[in-house]
């Protein structure tokens, strides 16, 4: 029996894609289709949000609504991946990629969204709790990524391909904190001692990058699960374990001048994350945002209203800019080209074992040894040293649901990082 126009009407009312009643926002996606079919996208912030947030909170919906897509990926992994096969399948113009790799990459959204992630996650977290994270989380990634050295390089070895070989062109690539602060300028090390051209050193070491970001994003959905089927194994985006059962969460009072006190406090320590950058060149502004917002936390200088405004802001950007980020991410900064070219068997059974190795070992280490959660410990401390920097960082953790470890995060990426891309530095120099 046919359904009365007016019930479909109102099922259609009840379904709500990026807040969107369904109808309404089908109307808005043609309306994007018919701009792309054009080409008159208009080529600025109003173009780029308005594609982003259209195609990233669809995908996002339909991750989150189809049945095993749901349970095992997600919509946060469906951005991502469904950002990069729309890309490389060509549905863009030129004109609309452009208009987005210059958006998220050039123009600073991104920057923008982990800024209100890193000041509001980190003046929401208890200021002992936090300290006591930083200190023990950089020994225990430093660990895990020695235990997945040495198994790469063991395959290496059962494989033909040389012990220090596969941890030059494997191994140190994939670890190096992120394609534009890792992997090219490895590329470039790796050129400048071998005599070789960076670009062809840049294919051959990418797709290291690239794959060990992708098993990441994908395990970080696994261990959201498994954090809900077995509850003692997660702190609900906690990473120390202190005995003591989770705060209730910040009774906040939300008012528009809040909001905008808190984008305040965010480009505030960005700024001076630049000026502490430009004067220490060796650590980034994202450390030095950290390193800042940490001692502002820590010595209790912010006043408790300022300390809110940040936390509410943040919380707003998860929630309207998360899944436009992660498909922005999927278009402009995931190469499926790049990893076919260089795909075989070996290669990405490497890729998948050195990432299981690191996170295993992040997990056990962190949880017996450190007293953190294996579910967090296993994400900050093992996944988010095998992922593309920043961009890499809000994709794992959009698809763990645990943006409160965004801190952490950072530290481990930018730390780790740094040290592996001077180990590669160092080792190419001597058994490249």
């Amino acid at each position: 029996m046919e359904q009365p126009k007016s019930t479909i009407k109102r099922r259609m009312n009840d379904i709500h894609v990026g807040g969107l009643p369904l109808w309404l926002y089908l109307l808005a996606l043609v309306l994007l289709a018919a701009a792309l079919w054009m080409d008159c996208l208009p080529r600025n912030i109003v173009g780029a949000f308005f594609l982003l947030m259209i195609l990233g909170d669809g995908l996002n919906y339909l991750g989150n609504t189809i049945p095993i897509v749901k349970t095992y990926l997600g919509g946060s992994v469906i951005c991502i991946f469904g950002g990069a096969i729309l890309a490389a399948a060509g549905v863009f113009p030129q004109s609309a990629m452009e208009t987005m790799d210059a958006f998220v990459n050039d123009e600073g959204f991104l920057v923008l969204y982990i800024s209100a992630l890193i000041t509001g996650s980190l003046f929401s977290i208890d200021r002992n709790l936090l300290l006591q994270g930083a200190v023990r989380i950089l020994p225990v990634s430093l660990t895990a990524l020695l235990v997945g050295f040495l198994v790469c390089g063991g395959i290496g070895v059962v494989s033909g391909n040389g012990f220090w070989n596969n941890i030059l062109y494997v191994a140190v690539p994939m670890t190096s904190g992120g394609m534009t602060a890792g992997t090219v300028p490895l590329s470039q090390v790796y050129a400048a001692q071998l005599g070789q051209n960076a670009g062809d050193i840049l294919t051959r070491i990418a797709p290291a990058t690239v794959l060990g970001n992708c098993i990441a994003i994908i395990y970080a959905s696994l261990a959201d699960n498994l954090g809900r089927k077995h509850p003692a194994l997660s702190g609900g985006g906690r990473l120390v374990n202190d005995g003591t059962p989770a705060p209730a969460p910040r009774t906040m009072n939300i008012t528009l001048e809040k909001m905008v006190v808190g984008l305040l406090a965010a480009l505030g320590f960005y700024c001076l994350g630049t000026v502490g950058h430009n004067l220490v060149k060796p650590i980034p502004i994202y450390g030095w945002m950290i390193l800042l917002v940490m001692v502002v936390k820590c010595l209790g200088w912010m006043p408790a209203e300022v300390e809110d405004a940040a936390c509410q802001w943040g919380q707003f950007v998860i929630k309207a800019w998360t899944a436009a980020a992660l498909f922005g991410i999927g278009v402009t900064l995931i190469d499926l080209n790049t990893i076919a070219q260089n795909m075989t068997p070996l290669y990405l059974f490497t890729i998948w074992l050195v990432e299981t190795v690191i996170v295993l070992t992040a997990s056990l280490i962190g949880w017996k040894i450190a007293h953190f959660y294996p579910v967090e410990a296993a994400i900050a401390a093992g996944m988010c040293t095998t992922n593309m920097g920043g961009s890499g960082n809000v994709a794992v953790l959009s698809s763990a649901h645990r943006m409160e470890l965004m801190p952490f995060a950072q530290i481990v990426t930018r730390s780790c990082g740094a040290l592996i891309l001077t180990l590669g530095g160092v080792l190419i120099q001597f058994v490249g």
